[in-house]
């Protein structure tokens, strides 16, 4: 596992860094517009409120509060070494978005594709550009290092919906375009892979 993580990590960490520059450069904007446009193509009341939902559960009290449990768990269950690794990829994931939403110059989203959104963010920081999405850098961190560890299929394949709902859901809501959402996965998944990664002399 952990020599297949030092091949995920540099995989994910190049991937995310021509991601970036494709989308910092526009090259991804009609992409955006066009998976925009079919995400909101089919409407309603009820979409709207699990839309909502997933920006409730990806925001970030709850995912913090998830994390905190987790790496708890896994602390006191002898993983130590990997509690603080993925307490120091969680941390420096999260500094690097927010990085990227103030020097990565993606284009807004425009008012026209804002639904419903009821998630209150605890602190509100006005951030000039969308990318990339803090909910998917956040939530595949969390629920990645429970698929890693737990072995249960259903469980896994449980844990995959969750993520692939919290995809389309940013992208439904308006909040985010695609390119946002993957650069936040792709972020997750450097972060994650590098606290799984095999130390030197072990």
């Amino acid at each position: 596992m952990k020599d297949t993580a030092k091949s995920v990590f540099w995989a994910s960490a190049a991937a995310l860094a021509l991601f970036t520059a494709a989308a910092g450069l526009g090259l991804l904007y009609g992409f955006d517009l066009w998976s925009m446009r079919v995400a909101q193509s089919r409407t309603s009341g009820f979409l709207d409120t699990v839309g909502e939902f997933f920006s409730t559960i990806g925001g970030i009290r709850l995912t913090v509060a998830g994390l905190i449990l987790m790496l708890a768990a896994v602390f006191f269950s002898g993983r130590r070494i990997l509690a603080i690794r993925v307490l120091i990829a969680f941390l420096a994931a999260s500094a690097i978005e927010i990085a990227m939403k103030f020097w990565v110059p993606v284009t807004p989203l425009p008012d026209e594709f804002s639904r419903s959104d009821g998630y209150a963010p605890f602190v509100a920081v006005a951030y000039p550009y969308p990318y990339p999405s803090g909910h998917m850098l956040r939530t595949t961190i969390l629920l990645g290092v429970i698929f890693v560890l737990w072995k249960n299929r259903v469980g896994r394949v449980l844990l995959a919906l969750v993520l692939v709902g919290m995809s389309l859901s940013r992208v439904y809501m308006g909040v985010h375009w695609a390119s946002d959402v993957i650069g936040g996965v792709l972020l997750g998944v450097a972060g994650l892979a590098w606290a799984f990664r095999r130390k030197k002399g072990s």
